[in-house]
């Protein structure tokens, strides 16, 4: 068995990684001034050359190989610079205009930031002349024949062409727009607040950079962020519960820079385990997924860092009352950059009020909160220590202006540690959990041409629960892990056929390896059990964007091959979105899917009442290949400063077990395979000013089991939260943002014990009798958040943020979940005992940045 990474063997990983990068890139010729360049000639040939410093002033090029001849040093001086350089005799030499005429002068910026950009690549259509621009992102051009057209081109921008006559001696300003070579995804709108977009394509894109603010939000925590939109909640507030038109949360693919991950969470589900600082970009797919994505049935969740190289340092320190962080984005050299980010709990330091609060929701109804010594109550201490950290670290190397390298390495990780303290003997035990995640991935992203690109990448995500359970009243331990190794290679293709159609494909090979064990020794029990899977997919999308972008269709495959099952599983996607005029537009979505991970959940083994789910893997037999349909449609109408849309859907999932829905009711301990059906309509509302923003989002869903060994057949999901709503608003001043929001959800469907003779015996054993499932509800869930942001300008290149915030601010006491178990009373006699779980009171939060 793989054991866990230690974070020693993962800082030393990083130091060589940086020390092969920094290696690498010392051996990658740069650019030097021209000047210096002809100062180093002078002294390698013991010659002289005369010029003129405005000729020279600015130009910045790789120099001539040191093994050249001065003759080959000559010419390539002059055909690598606006200057002609001639040999008067042996010793001296004169650098001179081309063609004796003044330079032209251009100047390139981003078109979209204004900032001017550097080593720009400028030259004739014909190839006659070339040269760079330099780090103010201009260019010098000796006069070209009459009509002569300049081709410049950037890696990550368009190329554009110019008449050369246009330029003149004052530098005229030539914008390069950022290069897309897909055909782009039209927005439609930004939903809520800056930041949220919502796509032609039916997806969802969050940016984090320059955000708005949500109500309750203290830092942009995207999984958080996720759940304000129609048709993503949590059903227990946790980030790793989060459900998406009905699933459950293992239903979701979860992808980091392109890598899924196994671990979503912090603090057993309650903040994310992405850091916001370097988390810039998620697109969430709850339908219409292009065929490139697999392994979820429900939704797709794809977060991505900052992929551009800077030429600035930029960063930032916070800290807040669960934990403190930091991030960095320096430059290595002209070419590439490194981004560092990290967190680390607080509560080894102090104690906050929030930590508390989340210990109390995480912790209720455990071993952590229930411990009593029965023979003699009030005799047994109990004390827990829990941290957590994330690190993150990206290289990013622009090899070319046609070729990108990216390096990641990604690590979680969670402990607790449990001691009990039995207070007549000082006698004591400690049981730990353990939570870590390690993902690494190279990528090579290839422009070949300004409609093909390619990218390749090799990627590596690993997973590990260990847990050691010492019973202080005895002498038994109980081991658990659950390891997953996920590694693969993944090869994506975009060509743009014309203007109006491009081609996407690709290729992607998976072996995932999950093992578990559970070891217990009284009485000696032991089962560990390991199962690979590999995986050939094929899969590609044709996009059709009329040139109005009126009209935009994909279509797609995703074919499926397991070795293992010797198994075939096509999967067909689209998606199309029209403008009929007014304001009005049509979508339509649909797509079948399927994933072969999932997680069981074992309430009777789990560690310490808090960590319930494992990993497990497909064998077609007892745990099946989980698969899905789904489909909408909808009316979306945008004009002015409203925005509304109501979409209607349909998705049914089959291949699930009793073991992945989390029954705690007489369905609990049964073997059984089935599925569920999701049927609803989702409706949003927005009206935005320059300052104010309101919204009003509502779903309505109806989702059913269908198990047909199981009794009543159909009954109603675990997840069939009937009517959800949110409305919410935020303003902004100047440099202070203010949101309040209100969420309301009906109650959960819950199992009651039955109303008479609720205790039977059944071979041998007292066991609780229950009505029918899921027949009755939980109360009502009702939740006002609050927060607020101020912005302050320390200096030009430093800023401070502060945000406030409040989950539940009338301490409204929501009860979550409902379970029974079986007690006895004063009288020995068994008696049903109900549990509740209760949600997160009032909980404010505070946290600084210092942003440079």
């Amino acid at each position: 068995m793989h054991k866990a990474v230690s974070r020693k063997n993962i800082a030393l990983l990083t130091v060589l990684a940086l020390l092969w990068c920094t290696r690498t890139l010392s051996q990658n010729p740069q650019k030097i001034p021209l000047t210096s360049v002809i100062e180093q000639v002078e002294t390698a040939y013991n010659v002289s050359i005369s010029y003129a410093t405005s000729d020279v002033s600015g130009i910045v090029i790789i120099p001539p190989a040191k093994e050249n001849s001065l003759e080959n040093t000559l010419r390539y001086l002059t055909q690598n610079t606006p200057l002609r350089f001639t040999r008067i005799d042996d010793r001296y030499i004169t650098a001179t205009l081309k063609n004796g005429e003044a330079l032209h002068c251009g100047r390139v910026y981003d078109a979209e930031t204004g900032l001017p950009l550097s080593d720009v690549t400028v030259q004739t259509i014909d190839g006659s002349f070339a040269t760079v621009t330099n780090s103010e992102g201009i260019f010098y051009l000796a006069e070209t024949s009459p009509g002569a057209y300049l081709r410049i081109s950037h890696v990550g921008y368009e190329t554009t062409e110019i008449l050369a006559d246009r330029l003149t001696g004052d530098c005229s300003g030539i914008l390069l727009l950022p290069s897309v070579t897909a055909l782009t995804t039209v927005t439609l709108e930004t939903l809520f607040t800056q930041g949220i977009q919502k796509s032609s394509d039916g997806s969802i894109t969050l940016k984090t950079e320059n955000f708005g603010l949500l109500p309750g939000q203290v830092e942009n925590d995207v999984l958080q962020i996720a759940q304000a939109l129609p048709g993503v909640e949590s059903a227990d507030e946790t980030i790793s519960n989060i459900n998406i038109r009905g699933g459950t949360h293992d239903e979701n693919l979860i992808l980091y820079e392109d890598i899924k991950m196994y671990q979503s969470g912090h603090f057993f589900g309650l903040i994310s385990a992405f850091n916001p600082d370097l988390t810039k970009e998620v697109t969430l797919y709850k339908n219409g997924t292009p065929s490139r994505y697999g392994e979820g049935v429900s939704g797709v969740i794809d977060m991505r860092s900052k992929d551009k190289v800077t030429s600035n340092i930029e960063g930032g320190l916070g800290v807040n009352l669960i934990n403190g962080n930091f991030y960095l984005d320096i430059p290595v050299s002209e070419r590439s950059s490194m981004q560092l980010s990290g967190r680390h709990s607080i509560s080894s330091l102090f104690e906050t009020p929030v930590y508390k609060t989340y210990s109390e929701k995480i912790f209720q109804d455990t071993e952590i909160t229930n411990q009593e010594n029965p023979f003699a109550p009030g005799s047994l201490s109990v004390t827990e220590d829990f941290s957590f950290y994330d690190i993150s670290t990206k290289f990013l190397w622009d090899l070319s202006e046609k070729d990108r390298l990216r390096f990641t390495i990604f690590t979680v990780d969670n402990k607790l540690d449990f001691t009990e303290t039995l207070e007549t003997s000082s006698a004591s035990k400690t049981s730990n959990l353990k939570q870590r995640s390690l993902l690494g991935g190279f990528s090579w992203m290839r422009t070949w041409s300004g409609d093909l690109k390619t990218t390749a990448l090799v990627y590596g995500s690993y997973y590990l629960l260990d847990a050691v359970n010492n019973d202080i009243f005895t002498t038994q331990v109980q081991l658990q892990e659950n390891e997953v190794i996920d590694a693969g290679f993944k090869l994506d293709g975009s060509y743009r056929l014309s203007e109006s159609l491009q081609l996407d494909g690709g290729y992607h090979f998976s072996e995932t390896g999950i093992a578990n064990l559970q070891d217990v020794n009284l009485p000696r029990f032991r089962i560990y059990e390991k199962k690979v899977l590999r995986s050939h997919v094929l899969f590609s999308d044709l996009i059709y964007t009329s040139s109005s972008k009126n009209t935009i269709l994909r279509g797609g495959v995703r074919a499926n091959y397991y070795e293992k099952f010797d198994r075939f599983l096509p999967e067909p996607r689209f998606s199309a979105h029209q403008k009929l005029g007014g304001g009005f537009a049509l979508e339509a979505l649909g797509e079948l899917k399927s994933q072969t991970v999932t997680q069981r959940i074992d309430f009777d083994s789990d560690f310490l009442g808090i960590e319930k789910r494992r990993w497990v893997l497909a064998n077609e037999m007892d745990t099946p290949i989980i698969q899905s349909k789904q489909f909408s449609a909808g009316l979306v109408f945008k004009k002015s400063k409203w925005f509304v849309n109501l979409e209607g859907f349909y998705k049914h999932v089959d291949g699930i077990t009793a073991s992945n829905q989390g029954f705690q009711n007489q369905f609990q301990f049964v073997d059984a395979q089935g599925s569920y059906a999701s049927k609803g309509a989702e409706f949003t509302l927005n009206r935005k000013t320059d300052r104010f923003s309101a919204w009003f989002t509502y779903l309505y869903m109806q989702n059913d089991y269908t198990f047909t060994t199981l009794y009543p057949d159909p009954f109603p999901h675990n997840l069939d939260i009937r009517h959800s709503l949110t409305a919410a608003g935020s303003y902004t001043l100047k440099r202070l943002k203010f949101a309040l929001g209100f969420n309301y959800h009906t109650g959960k469907p819950n199992t009651f014990p039955r109303d008479n003779d609720a205790i039977e015996v059944i071979d041998g054993e007292e066991t609780i009798i229950y009505a029918q499932p899921n027949t009755q509800r939980l109360s009502n869930y009702y939740r006002t958040d609050v927060s607020a942001e101020y912005l302050w300008e320390l200096s030009e290149s430093v800023d401070a943020k502060i945000n406030l915030a409040v989950l539940n601010l009338l301490n409204q006491k929501n009860t979550l979940n409902i379970r029974y178990a079986l007690d006895t009373d004063a009288s020995g006699n068994a008696r049903i005992n109900q549990v509740k779980e209760v949600s997160l009171g009032f909980t404010p939060n505070v946290s600084v940045q210092v942003l440079f």
